[in-house]
């Protein structure tokens, strides 16, 4: 059965706000070594960025995973974004060297790098503050990435996401505010502020 393309999903399933995908790429013989130190070296470049640059792209969750004896190649992402503009600002943020340094040990890789000639070259889609047309060589250069990452692409038949209501941006703003409380629980002096029957729902969460 043919998976229908989404505004949200593109041809991922979703789970409230969150979306999957999952693409598929067969890994060039001999290089699953390289592919792995690859695929880590994408993961540190993640962790560098900025996290609110990072949660701006609507990322939730990004890994990679090498298979049936180093032959093949599963990229899983989530994103709460819309697809489209969830492939511009992933690229946007990180740059597509990125991408290209764990994809170029793909078979795919072939026809990955016939659209970046295509796009204008590496340099065109790499992040670099020198170039003043990069965000516009990323936004009208990226179709053509969307539908090789479908092609190799399989909607998962279920998805199931328990933090799929919330979006990131929510889920960090709970983490701060639940720090910010506890530290007015620590603090001796506010006790008498938190005997206001206003806060005993407050006080109820902080003991559950």
């Amino acid at each position: 059965m043919t998976a229908t393309l989404t505004k949200k999903s593109g041809k991922g399933r979703t789970d409230g706000v969150v979306s999957e995908l999952a693409a598929y790429f067969h890994v060039k013989p001999g290089h699953q070594e390289e592919l792995r130190a690859a695929c880590q070296r994408f993961v540190e470049e993640l962790r560098r960025q900025d996290p609110a640059e990072t949660i701006k792209t609507g990322l939730r969750d990004t890994r990679h995973v090498i298979f049936d004896e180093g032959k093949m190649l599963l990229w899983a992402t989530t994103f709460e974004t819309e697809w489209d503009p969830y492939v511009d600002d992933a690229i946007l943020t990180v740059g597509f060297e990125h991408f290209a340094d764990w994809m170029q040990h793909t078979v795919e890789w072939d026809v990955l790098f016939a659209w970046v000639e295509e796009a204008g070259g590496l340099e065109a889609l790499s992040k670099n503050t020198d170039n003043p047309d990069f965000e516009e060589n990323v936004r009208k250069s990226t179709a053509g990435l969307k539908k090789i990452l479908q092609d190799g692409q399989e909607q998962a038949a279920s998805y199931f996401n328990p933090l799929g209501s919330l979006t990131m941006p929510q889920v960090v703003k709970a983490q701060k505010l639940d720090a910010a409380f506890q530290e007015v629980l620590d603090d001796p002096t506010a006790e008498e502020a938190l005997a206001h029957p206003a806060l005993k729902p407050l006080l109820a969460q902080a003991a559950a």
